[in-house]
């Protein structure tokens, strides 16, 4: 009678160990299935691929396929199931009608929650119209000051604009030729007239009405069009200004420029309003040439960017586009959006774009991981959907010895600025 009662009492344990583990394993299966089936959240991807614009465009995919890789190798979207992010690419090419095409043919898919582009300004402005009318939450690295003055609503501008880099950047290269004894008396503006490049010249002059420097020369041309830059530079060397800002934004006639400044000799001091001119391409023109050299720039690898984001960046323009030296301003770019786009959309919960946008009207973080590409460090937007002013910061760029360095702010730069009279 006992051995029987034994033998139940352990036949009674092991069903109710077995129970637990089939349990436990649907459980688990569960979780797990739940996870794999999480649906990807598709983010249109919208840049000018093709084109006079086209590295700066590819470079800016790529450092944005980076950051989305990260994001997924960190566990997704947890908010959403682990739900990781995908790119729905788009080629604007260099109009704003191709911009507005390729925004509209790539947002009619149902099944994207956001969208993110152009790199150009004018481009931009172009697309957001679009996303404006399909109610898309659109985020921006473009700084012109007429993208968040339009009164529309589903857009969102992570960069300072362009009305404050007078102030914020300019003004480091100007009190820094002041302390060398170098104070300039005249300057001329040559470049693109692009919306965000527009919007710098003013804010420079501007500025420049502050400190007492003349401006008195601005030649310009429409972006995407210069062939030969001998005609602008010809101008420079005529009207010997004592400073020089080069505002073109594409990469290609920023080096038209400058090849064409040292074949005539100019020695001019020139100053870029971009951190492209922080681009490895700028090699050829030589270290020596560029020694001294500063350029502005809303994003750049800086003190404390995190190691592991420029490997990445690296690591996937390797295997998609091209063999970098290292990060400059369009690789990094994405680190500037998309780590901002995943805190949205993990506090939203949800794929409804109300909830988004609504998730991105609220949202105030400083000192984490997700800003860590920012100037500031802090991303909140403002009612007009650009970022607030208490976060809105310039870099300031120089090279030194043949690489680009960031030199202000001076708590995040990697090097000490110095003026080079030319």
């Amino acid at each position: 009678m006992k051995r029987n009662e034994q033998k139940f009492y352990l036949w009674g344990i092991f069903m109710l160990l077995l129970f637990a583990m089939v349990f436990c394993g649907i459980s688990f299966t569960s979780r797990e299935t739940r996870a794999a089936s999480a649906p990807d959240i598709k983010i249109a991807a919208i840049y000018p691929l093709s084109g006079a614009l086209s590295r700066n465009g590819n470079l800016e995919l790529q450092s944005v396929k980076a950051a989305m890789g990260w994001v997924n190798d960190n566990g997704g979207i947890k908010s959403l199931g682990g739900a990781k992010l995908v790119p729905i690419v788009g080629d604007t090419g260099t109009s704003v009608e191709g911009a507005a095409s390729a925004t509209d043919r790539v947002c009619r898919d149902p099944d994207i929650v956001m969208a993110m582009g152009c790199w150009s300004s004018s481009l931009t402005l172009s697309a957001t119209e679009i996303a404006e009318r399909l109610s898309i939450p659109f985020f921006s690295i473009s700084f012109a000051d007429s993208l968040h003055e339009r009164g529309f609503k589903w857009g969102f501008y992570v960069n300072a604009p362009s009305s404050v880099y007078g102030e914020l950047g300019f003004a480091n290269i100007v009190n820094l030729a002041k302390a060398a004894g170098h104070m300039p008396k005249t300057m001329m503006i040559v470049g693109s007239n692009q919306a965000a490049d527009l919007g710098f010249y003013n804010s420079v002059k501007k500025y420049c009405n502050t400190v007492g420097i003349k401006v008195i020369g601005e030649e310009t041309w429409a972006t995407g069009t210069l062939t030969d830059a001998t005609p602008y530079l010809q101008k420079v060397r005529n009207v010997k200004p004592e400073l020089v800002l080069i505002g073109t934004s594409a990469i290609g006639e920023a080096q038209m420029v400058l090849m064409k400044k040292r074949e005539m000799n100019i020695k001019i001091p020139f100053f870029a309003g971009g951190g492209w001119m922080g681009d490895p391409t700028f090699r050829q023109i030589g270290a020596e040439f560029l020694e001294g050299f500063f350029s502005l720039s809303p994003c750049f690898p800086h003190k404390l960017t995190p190691p592991d984001w420029i490997k990445r960046s690296l690591d996937q323009c390797r295997k998609e586009y091209s063999d970098e030296p290292w990060v400059a301003q369009e690789l990094n770019y994405g680190w500037t959006t998309i780590p901002i786009m995943a805190e949205i959309l993990e506090r939203a919960g949800s794929r409804n774009k109300e909830a988004i946008w609504k998730a991105a009207r609220a949202l105030d973080i400083s000192n984490v991981l997700s800003t860590r590409a920012t100037a500031k460090q802090g991303m909140a937007f403002d009612e007009r959907g650009r970022v607030v002013k208490k976060y809105q910061g310039v870099l300031t760029l120089q090279w030194q010895k043949g690489f680009p360095h960031v030199v202000y702010p001076a708590e995040i730069a990697t090097a000490q600025p110095y003026w080079v009279k030319q």
